[in-house]
Formats: C-alpha cells, structure tokens, sequence
C-alpha cells in the first residue's frame, strides 16, 4: 500500500467513525419526542397546533391524566412542547364539554376560512374512536376550546408575573 492510499484509507475511516458518532449520538431524538411529554392516557388525548395570521405558532396537547402540555413559536412548529402542566377536574370537565357542544367527538368542526393564514391542526382520541381535521380560517369551534387551554397554559408564566410589583405599588415622580 503506497503512501497515498493509505492517507485515502485514513481519511475513510475516521470518516466512518464521525458518521457513526453522530448517527449513534441523535439516536432516539426527532423532534416533539424531546423534553416534557404528553401522550396518550386514560382512554383520551387531545393536540390541538394553530398558526395565526402572524405567523406566531402554538400547541397544545392534553391527555386523560389531566396534563397539559405547551409549546409556542418555534416549539409549536417542531412539534414540541417545552411546558408541562395540569388541569383541575373543573377545567378537565369543561373541556370535555366545549368538545361534546361544538362537535369534536362528532367530527363537524369547521371554520370559514378567512383569515386563511391561520392554520388550525387537530387531533382527538379517544375510548369510542378519534378524529383529525386540518382547517384554515377562524373557527367559533376551536376558539372556545383553544382559550380554555392558553388560560390554563398561562400558568406557565406565574413565578414571572409574581414578581412584577402590583398597579400602584410603585410610584414616578
């Protein structure tokens, strides 16, 4: 083997090794399978992902357990969810409801399509079936749903907003 051909054989192997490090380091990773999870539990899970005419991007996933999980902008666009958090039997009770009154379980959820940049996906299971819809436009059928669940989401934001000082506790001169 000439000097040269063993720099060629070298360069091959240590591309090789590189190749398998980074195949073997990514191993089990993909997007949405990072960080907090909610999946599938006690006979119920709901995604809920919108894009709105901003371009801003949220998802929102709850499962039977009574978790919620939330993701926002680029999170919402990889499919994952950076916050985990629980809703109490009375909002548990109350989305359960806003899904039966506005046809969910029934699949005759439906938008108007305007604005067309806003992009609603959904995906429903539950015991008795599940349902999938994409749909572009506002809809008096997911918006109930999707604020019941930014309210409950917002938790999130409490240790930020507890440290801010009350209207009237600082004054300007």
């Amino acid at each position: 083997m000439t000097l040269r051909r063993s720099g060629r054989a070298a360069v091959a192997v240590v591309a090789v090794a590189a190749v398998a490090a980074v195949t073997a380091g990514c191993a089990g990773k993909s997007p949405g399978l990072d960080g907090p999870r909610v999946v599938f539990a006690e006979d119920f899970y709901l995604e809920l992902s919108t894009r709105g005419p901003d371009g801003y991007a949220t998802l929102y996933r709850v499962n039977g357990a009574r978790r919620l999980g939330f993701g926002g902008g680029a999170d919402a666009l990889n499919r994952r969810i950076s916050w985990v958090g629980a809703l109490t039997d009375e909002q548990y009770a109350e989305l359960q409801g806003l899904l039966e009154r506005h046809g969910w379980f029934a699949g005759t959820v439906s938008a108007q399509g305007d604005p067309a940049q806003r992009v609603t996906r959904g995906q429903l299971r539950w015991s008795g079936g599940s349902r999938r819809f994409k749909l572009r436009g506002d809809s008096a059928d997911i918006d109930p749903v999707r604020d019941l669940l930014a309210g409950v989401a917002r938790q999130r934001l409490s240790r930020d907003l507890d440290r801010l000082p009350e209207a009237g506790d600082v004054r300007y001169k």
